[in-house]
């Protein structure tokens, strides 16, 4: 199940003139649920110079996390409309039981990178069309029916990730962070 306006627009993927990187019949194929796709971030530092700590990026262990932590908001462009959510505290009140492999009743797992050269880069998981949330599931630590037809364990459909101040730096002695980051599209050549 593709997401509703999540930076997925048909035009945006296949080029009006065949200037596209990517097979037309692929996206389509994609788009219409026959075919696995993902968007990856790639993020680093472009500080030659400096690790980044000013400030570090953290991500969340998806398993810890249902779909009720989170909130979405629209980000309104000019030529269309995009989807991107929060996430909040654990969510208490649920009237679905966390999964088993859910630690939502403890709190989230967050990880984080300290002091990253421009030697290391993050792949950050923007969606996956077969991640748990993807298919329905009330979180990503659940297995969902492509994870049992493929025999693989759970996937994630997205990597909830953010900056934050950390509190053992100087935020006064430390350089602002100097990054980019490059979204990719993974088409997969195996039909679903």
């Amino acid at each position: 199940n593709p997401p509703k306006l999540n930076d997925v627009l048909r035009p945006k993927l296949i080029a009006e003139n065949r200037r596209s990187l990517l097979d037309p019949t692929m996206v389509e194929e994609a788009l219409e649920g026959k075919r696995r796709y993902s968007f990856i971030n790639v993020w680093r530092s472009i500080d030659a110079e400096n690790p980044v700590k000013n400030p570090p990026l953290a991500c969340i262990d998806a398993a810890t996390a249902s779909v009720d932590d989170l909130r979405m908001f629209k980000i309104h462009y000019v030529d269309r409309v995009g989807e991107n959510y929060f996430v909040c505290p654990p969510s208490t009140s649920s009237s679905s039981p966390p999964s088993s492999s859910s630690s939502s009743e403890r709190g989230h797992s967050w990880y984080y990178y300290p002091d990253m050269t421009m030697k290391e880069a993050l792949l950050l998981k923007q969606w996956d069309s077969v991640g748990g949330v993807a298919c329905g599931a009330r979180s990503d630590g659940a297995k969902n029916d492509y994870d049992v037809q493929h025999g693989s364990g759970w996937l994630s459909t997205f990597t909830i990730h953010s900056a934050f101040i950390d509190p053992s730096i100087c935020q006064e002695e430390s350089l602002p962070r100097k990054s980019i980051e490059v979204r990719c599209v993974v088409i997969w050549e195996k039909d679903i």
